[in-house]
């Protein structure tokens, strides 16, 4: 852009070469013009990069590429550290460890297939037990996806019947989870929950893209920012329903100018109490050049 805006003043200069003096001016201010109105036509359409950087009471930091560094849930206070996660990747596997006030408290091991997806988990929860000595609690979970690599099932390792199907309509959203036997393993046939989720609502409100960083709260991953578990839904959810909880519950969502989520209001179906507000901060880098 440079290079054409130096041919641009170059050329006005040629074609007003036989012109008074005072007239090689005009050519030259108006190519600074036009440069100047470039310049501020894209930075009005250049397309911008959103970095969630906090949810609700959680922050969330990265390394300078972009990948998940550190992620906290309880802030640090007067005598207590808080609680948070910290990451770290191997060439086809990352670590997530789990410290509450500065202690251990869960180690998670995710290992990765060539396109980057999930295929296998291993969670290592590390329970006090007496003054100097901890129990270990480890759950494995498998993963295995469609050709549009969407999830479709989340199956524990031991207990192979117990498990997560995952149903998706064409347009690229998650309408159904179904959870099976999650009954501490001990892996009796038989259905224990249902959950549906709507993407539109009868008042007729507009469909809203889904641009946040963020794995479906109700597939209950075993984390929640950590993008590893296929493709995710095209469309920000409105109403879950469950067949645990009557009613189920509703989302009303505040979107900027650019279509990101800057906040989200939960609702209660049954009696339409608020129960949960969560505002989405952003860090946003303009994706561009100088002139």
């Amino acid at each position: 852009m440079k290079n054409l805006f130096r041919s641009l003043v170059a050329l006005s200069i040629t074609l007003a070469s036989c012109q008074e003096e005072k007239t090689l001016i005009a050519p030259i201010e108006d190519a600074k013009v036009s440069a100047s109105n470039l310049r501020e036509g894209i930075v009005a359409t250049m397309p911008k990069h959103y970095q969630l950087i906090k949810h609700g009471n959680t922050k969330l930091a990265y390394l300078d590429d972009g990948r998940l560094q550190k992620v906290t849930y309880i802030a640090s206070q007067r005598g207590n550290s808080g609680v948070y996660a910290q990451y770290k990747y191997g060439i086809n596997s990352i670590v997530s460890t789990l410290y509450y006030n500065n202690a251990v408290a869960e180690v998670s091991t995710y290992l990765l297939d060539n396109k980057g997806r999930c295929y296998e988990s291993k969670q290592v929860e590390l329970i006090p037990y007496g003054p100097n000595q901890t129990l270990e609690k480890i759950s494995e979970f498998t993963y295995q996806y469609n050709v549009k690599g969407q999830l479709l099932t989340r199956t524990n390792k031991k207990y192979i019947n117990e498990k997560t199907t995952f149903v998706w309509n064409a347009g690229g959203d998650l309408t159904k989870l179904t959870g099976y036997n999650f009954n501490n393993g001990r892996g009796y046939e038989g259905f224990q929950s249902e959950s549906n989720l709507y993407y539109d609502q009868p008042t007729g409100d507009p469909i809203l893209t889904d641009l946040s960083p963020i794995n479906c709260e109700a597939a209950n991953l075993p984390d929640p920012y950590l993008m590893v578990f296929g493709k995710s839904s095209k469309n920000l959810v409105k109403l879950i329903t469950d067949n645990s909880n009557l009613g189920g519950k509703y989302f009303n969502y505040i979107i900027n100018a650019d279509g990101h989520v800057t906040k989200r209001d939960q609702y209660d179906m049954s009696g339409g109490a608020l129960t949960e507000s969560k505002v989405y901060e952003y860090l946003v880098t303009d994706l561009g050049f100088n002139l």
